[in-house]
């Protein structure tokens, strides 16, 4: 009986440095995403990489000032003739550099000017990124375009892609736009990282959360969205629930089987683009 007491004791002891042991295991994987939460959102490849040399893609490059004087950089390619401009908010892990002949194939099967421009802390845009000013230099780029005659873009289009959906949701809700494409975004950044971590409060530690959720019911313009059914990335639903929350009566969502997140745009896509456009 003597040797029974302190035998409960040292397991409760043992059980309490256990838990002890395993909230502050916890409590550091919090701090560590909040402490690493930008790198992790904002993977920007570095300027060495890519082409920088605009003209080699027929493009030419502009700089203007966001709200809080920050030098945004990007491109613009110029269609004969069209009357459309497409303002293109790229993923988080690319920049201009990387998107030359992508942008190029973009104004040329889908007959529009095409301006495309770095978020701040990407390429050679200042800055280091954040959810509000990448918001607001998406803005301030669209905003340019709305008052610069050389582009010829009586109609405006925003095209987003992943990360880039939510500056495209931002810049349709803020802006005059003709039109909104969206490709594999999702209903808010909050939404997928809290299901990948759901045994963490990601929604309480988050600082960029990017609620697209919130903005696009304020947007009642002509909508094409599209979104891979394995997308592992951004799964599938969180893009259905942007969709759905939109309340345009003109939009189309394209489920494209077998398609993941960073796959190229399928002939399903470039075809029902070139519709969009054409009958905006």
């Amino acid at each position: 009986m003597s040797n029974t007491i302190p035998n409960v004791k040292r397991r409760a002891n043992s059980w309490k440095r256990l838990a002890t042991l395993a909230f502050i295991t916890y409590l550091g994987a919090i701090v560590l995403l909040m402490f690493f939460e930008r790198s992790i959102l904002f993977p920007a490849p570095a300027v060495t990489i890519g082409f920088w040399q605009a003209d080699r893609f027929g493009a030419k490059e502009f700089t203007i000032e966001s709200a809080d004087k920050t030098k945004v950089h990007g491109w613009s390619f110029e269609k004969a003739n069209s009357k459309k401009t497409l303002v293109f908010c790229h993923g988080n892990g690319e920049t201009l550099g990387l998107l030359g002949r992508e942008l190029v194939e973009i104004r040329d099967r889908w007959n529009v000017n095409v301006v495309a421009f770095d978020f701040r802390g990407y390429g050679k845009t200042g800055g280091l990124a954040n959810e509000d000013e990448i918001l607001a230099d998406s803005v301030a780029v669209a905003q340019w375009i709305e008052t610069n005659d050389m582009l010829g873009g009586y109609q405006m289009i925003v095209f987003g892609r992943s990360l880039g959906g939510a500056c495209a949701v931002e810049i349709a809700t803020k802006t005059n736009v003709a039109g909104l494409i969206l490709d594999r975004t999702f209903s808010s950044l909050v939404d997928v990282a809290a299901d990948r971590f759901f045994y963490l409060p990601i929604r309480l530690a988050m600082r960029n959360q990017f609620r697209s959720i919130e903005k696009i019911p304020r947007y009642t313009g002509p909508l094409l969205q599209m979104h891979g059914d394995v997308d592992t990335l951004i799964p599938y639903r969180f893009g259905k629930k942007l969709f759905d929350a939109c309340p345009s009566p003109q939009k189309e969502l394209l489920t494209i089987r077998g398609l993941y997140h960073n796959d190229p745009w399928p002939e399903e896509f470039w075809d029902a683009g070139r519709k969009f456009v054409d009958e905006l």
